[in-house]
């Protein structure tokens, strides 16, 4: 898996910036996208993908355990859709 810090140092190399700066640069950036899907915005990279704050439905499902059924309330989701340039390919 890759951090922010390994990120941070590709980022710093390629754009010749400190890696503080780098680290900085991609914190906020985050925080922005966060910031935007919160306030129901979807958030379109071209290239990469779609995040999103999506409302899924309620619902009933089954408890596996007990086989009894239960209800599921509306809940709010984070989704990402990806691009077809990062889907994978078999």
């Amino acid at each position: 898996m890759v951090g922010i810090s390994e990120l941070s140092k590709e980022v710093s190399k390629k754009t010749g910036q400190t890696q503080k700066v780098a680290r900085e640069v991609i914190k906020v950036f985050l925080d922005e996208v966060v910031a935007e899907a919160n306030r129901k915005q979807k958030i379109n990279l071209a290239g990469f993908g779609i995040f999103e704050r999506k409302t899924q439905k309620p619902r009933t499902a089954k408890n596996p355990q007990t086989r009894k059924e239960i209800k599921v309330p509306q809940k709010e989701k984070f989704v990402f859709r990806p691009s077809s340039k990062i889907k994978y390919k078999n």
